[in-house]
């Protein structure tokens, strides 16, 4: 299954309680699905569902981003519908934005990594050189301005597939 542009989808400002780590700039996609597989076992996901009264987890990716260290925050994060208090999780709160929408699959796990790559490279070096938008998330651009982050939608708890991957970006117009 290819990934491709679904078009541009607008939303509003989302409340989110999350777990999250830092991660170098050479995004390392083996402790980014290690951090969820982790996530998973130990029930911290099953936790963050309980308590923000959402039946789905998602990956913020770059909600902030560190110019000197090189590295970026990657969240798991799930919408906070019940309004809970933080506690032991950070409330991160994205602003209402534009994204641009891909959609992509594997059929087994072990394609995962592909079909996610397949998916940044049609937004990174198909799509937004042509498309006469910038990225919000891109330090040289706009430095990680707070209050923005890739949502990444997966099906993560699924142990043997298909696997659909829904990766939201967010942009803006170029001037």
């Amino acid at each position: 299954m290819n990934g491709a542009f679904r078009g541009l989808v607008t939303l509003p400002e989302k409340r989110y309680l999350a777990v999250g780590i830092e991660m170098p700039w050479e995004n390392n996609l083996d402790m980014q699905f290690g951090f969820w597989r982790r996530a998973l076992e130990n029930g911290e996901i099953a936790r963050l569902k309980e308590r923000c009264g959402c039946e789905e987890a998602v990956g913020l990716f770059c909600y902030r981003c560190d110019m000197q260290a090189k590295t970026f925050s990657y969240h798991i994060a799930c919408e906070n519908r019940s309004g809970a208090q933080a506690g032991v999780s950070e409330e991160l709160i994205l602003k209402p934005q534009t994204y641009a929408r891909f959609e992509g699959g594997c059929g087994a796990e072990t394609e995962r990594f592909a079909a996610y790559e397949r998916l940044c490279g049609a937004f990174w070096g198909e799509w937004l050189p042509e498309s006469g938008h910038a990225s919000l998330i891109e330090p040289e651009t706009f430095a990680c301005e707070p209050g923005y982050a890739a949502i990444e939608r997966f099906s993560p708890e699924v142990p043997l597939g298909p696997y659909q991957l829904n990766m939201l970006f967010p942009v803006t117009r170029r001037t």
